[in-house]
């Protein structure tokens, strides 16, 4: 029987206790807009549950007083009860410099006037200390909070020199029942101050939880798009330092790639269809890269370029970019074929690949590239441009890392643009026979 009285009253406490919430987030949310800053927001927060609490308390004051023997009480809280309320007022009204510095004056003046007049059994004067604290609390200025807190010394000073030189002119009668609200006033006043600090606390952690797992993500996000933009070792190099130096590399095979008859087919189609076209290939041949550890350097128009054995060196970058080079051809051969099969416009491609010493790095202060010097690029580019659509053109420098692993076939001297003769290989097929190239 009584757990289900329990049960009976727990929604009814609860739906009370929310409803109370409510209403006390409403009072002090009183004026605040989301236009206003964030200092401005905590101030009139602290400002309106001060002033709210305040008026609670008046409020109850002045029915106790309504008793005509008790008319100077009560008209002493009535006009604090008024005071508060203007106070509330202003927030409203958005008058927030304002309602601070009335809120201060008006507690160091009346205060102070209650204490003096009344003596010191009330303990009226013991409210300037809450109130010398909310002053550093709603202004930021050092000037106006030293100003506040030198004013509620002097006059709490100034009461107890008062009670030592004078006696009371408003004695109360059963005034000394005032001592013991006036503290519990004053020990609400602080611990309305001492929850806003921690509330405030708890809200910053919060809020900057929240901030640095966005700043983390977005970290991620930079860094993520750095890797893809620059090799790991290098964007560490830069994310330390703000710069990275140049390194040699004793071999890197490089490969260059390039469509056939792009120019003409740039009049032939629109130009979204073209970068979609490209796009699907270049993100196969992106792909081929992460399978085979190659280093994307870059695309020039129609062309690719890429690299192995950078910018971790290893033994396997000739046989790796020349297995890309094969599987990127087979590619291309399967779409010419599906392509035509729709009676639809194909690419064909020409593939360049020589191993060489190169150096490597970023230089300049803006948009950083990762990118390889040196002649052997220059040498990749004319395999390229000296080779047959559909085949894979080497040079003798890459044909002799590879002869032992993968079947080709001699070209000869071809003569190669600034270049004169060079020896080419054309790749056939990758095999596990040794000296099977002629």
């Amino acid at each position: 029987m009584n757990s289900f009285k329990i049960q009976l009253k727990t929604p009814r406490l609860l739906s009370l206790y929310q409803y109370g919430s409510g209403f006390w987030d409403t009072i002090v949310s009183l004026g605040i807009t989301d236009e206003i800053s964030d200092w401005d927001k905590k101030r009139i927060r602290l400002l309106n549950g001060i002033s709210t609490i305040a008026v609670l308390a008046l409020t109850i004051y002045c029915l106790i007083f309504l008793d005509p023997a008790h008319r100077i009480p009560f008209w002493l809280s009535f006009q604090g009860l008024i005071a508060y309320l203007f106070f509330l007022f202003l927030t409203y009204k958005r008058k927030y410099n304002v309602a601070c510095h009335f809120f201060n004056i008006y507690n160091v003046l009346s205060y102070s006037f209650m204490a003096i007049s009344q003596g010191s059994g009330y303990a009226s004067e013991y409210i300037l200390v809450p109130s010398s604290i909310a002053s550093m609390l709603l202004f930021r200025e050092k000037k106006i909070i030293f100003g506040y807190f030198i004013l509620n010394a002097f006059f709490f000073a100034l009461c107890k020199y008062s009670f030592t030189v004078m006696k009371p002119v408003l004695l109360m009668p059963n005034g000394e029942n005032l001592y013991t609200p006036n503290h519990i006033l004053m020990f609400i006043i602080l611990f309305l101050v001492v929850y806003y600090f921690k509330s405030e606390n708890t809200r910053q952690e919060n809020l900057l939880g929240t901030r640095n797992l966005i700043l983390a993500d977005e970290k991620h996000k930079s860094e993520s798009l750095l890797l893809n933009i620059l090799p790991k070792e290098t964007a560490e190099e830069l994310k330390k330092t703000g710069t990275a130096k140049t390194k040699n590399f004793k071999s890197v095979t490089i490969m260059f790639t390039d469509f056939k008859n792009f120019t003409n087919a740039t009049e032939k189609i629109s130009p979204e269809k073209l970068v979609k076209e490209i796009h699907e290939y270049f993100s196969f041949f992106d792909a081929v890269m992460d399978k085979y550890h190659i280093e994307k350097i870059k695309t020039i128009g129609d062309s690719y370029m890429c690299a192995g054995g950078i910018p971790e060196e290893n033994n396997s970058h000739p046989e790796d970019v020349v297995r890309a080079a094969l599987e990127i051809q087979q590619f291309m051969q399967d779409q010419k074929k599906e392509k035509e099969s729709h009676n639809e416009m194909f690419f064909e491609l020409r593939l360049g690949v020589h191993t060489g010493p190169v150096i490597a790095g970023i230089v300049g202060t803006k948009k950083f590239a990762y990118d390889i010097w040196g002649d052997t690029v220059n040498i990749a580019s004319r395999m390229e441009s000296s080779g047959e659509v559909g085949r894979v053109n080497i040079s003798a420098s890459t044909y002799e890392l590879i002869k032992d692993k993968i079947d080709c076939e001699y070209r000869g001297k071809i003569t190669a643009k600034n270049k004169g003769e060079i020896e080419m290989y054309f790749v056939n097929e990758y095999n596990s026979r040794e000296n099977n190239c002629n």
